[in-house]
This record gives C-alpha cells, structure tokens and sequence, in this order.
C-alpha cells in the first residue's frame, strides 16, 4: 500500500507540493472550461488511434496540458484520501439548477457545462467520482496510462502499433467523470481563485 504522499513520487510532469488540493482545482478550472476539456481530451485520444499526430496544438502546448491534468489527479488522489462528501444537500430535482453545475465563462453555454458522465448519485455527491476513479486503476497507473498517451499523441504511431493493449473508451469515461466531480466541487465549494473572488450566477 502506497502511503499518502507517494503521488510526488509517481509524478511524471507536475513536480509542485500541494498544499491546498481544492485550489489546484480552481487554478486549472479558471483556465479551462470542462467542455474544452472533454473536447480536447477526446480529440487527443482519437489522434492516438489512428497513424496521425495531435495536430491541433503544438507538442509544448500538450505537454502543458497534460501536466495540469496531472495536477487535477493529485489533486483528486489527496482529496480522496480524506473520504470526504458533499457538504450540500443537493437532491435530484436539482439537477438543471445552474448554480450546482455552470462555470464562470460567458461563452459557454449552460449546455457546455452540463455533466455527461457522471450519475446522478455522483451529481448529488461529486467525491463519490474520486473514489471510483481510483478505485479503476491506481494513481501510478493512472500517471503510467497518462504518459502513453502523451508519448503516442506526439509521433504518428497508433498505440496499436505499439503492441498496447488500450481500452481508450473507459480511459475517457473515467477521467471525463473525474474532471466533471472535480469541476462540480470547484463549482459550488471554492468560493476564489489565488485570493480573487469568483464570479457567481
């Protein structure tokens, strides 16, 4: 059994000590939306099936990417570890309550934000998603499963090629419910970004 701070030690790009988990999360959420996640992350894996490079952003770019996703799992990896739950009583009539789900971008529509992967037992209580995400594969395998498609989104190699034995849909169920938990968490319990004040609804 790993001990709780282990994950620095399974880090691939992110390197940083974690002092507040809830802020990593706000951090990358006040960057990128969870729709332009679930785009990108998708448009990376179908890149990896295929002989074709990840063409939409430059490799730096995606690994920046990547190290900030990684952050959201170390995140995630150190709040699980507290078996903590929703503090809100949320109840499935709820659910098109916008305040409980919607981001701070304008551009994006209540739709964008929208949580596609997660039940509705998990949209009640987000932290239920960290435990079953680690419970699918642990955080170094988690990282391991990271690297690989780093490594085969920046050649034009499938992972096929590379003789991997891959099952990019449930990689992509798992992290889409993971980041849509950690966005709902974001959402209705921190209240700024680095000291800032978020905007509300």
């Amino acid at each position: 059994m790993k001990k709780h701070d282990d994950y620095l030690a399974t880090s691939i790009w992110y390197r940083e000590v974690i002092e507040d988990p809830y802020q990593v999360i706000a951090e990358y959420f006040s960057y990128v939306s969870i729709d332009s996640f679930r785009k990108k992350f998708k448009g990376v894996l179908i890149a990896i099936e295929k002989d074709k490079l990840y063409r939409t952003d430059r490799p730096t770019d995606l690994l920046y990417d990547f190290k900030m996703i990684e952050s959201v799992m170390n995140a995630a990896f150190i709040i699980n570890h507290e078996k903590k739950k929703s503090p809100l009583d949320i109840s499935p009539s709820d659910a098109f309550n916008k305040n409980l789900y919607c981001g701070r971008y304008s551009s994006h529509t209540d739709w964008d934000y929208f949580p596609r992967s997660i039940s509705m037992k998990e949209f009640i209580d987000p932290y239920l998603a960290f435990k079953k995400f680690f419970k699918y594969k642990e955080i170094g395998e988690w990282k391991n499963v990271m690297e690989r498609i780093f490594e085969y989104a920046i050649t034009d190699a499938s992972f096929f090629e590379g003789g991997l034995v891959f099952d990019a849909l449930s990689v992509y169920f798992h992290l889409t419910k993971l980041f849509e938990a950690a966005h709902l968490i974001d959402v209705r319990e921190v209240t700024h970004v680095g000291g800032m004040i978020k905007n509300r609804f």
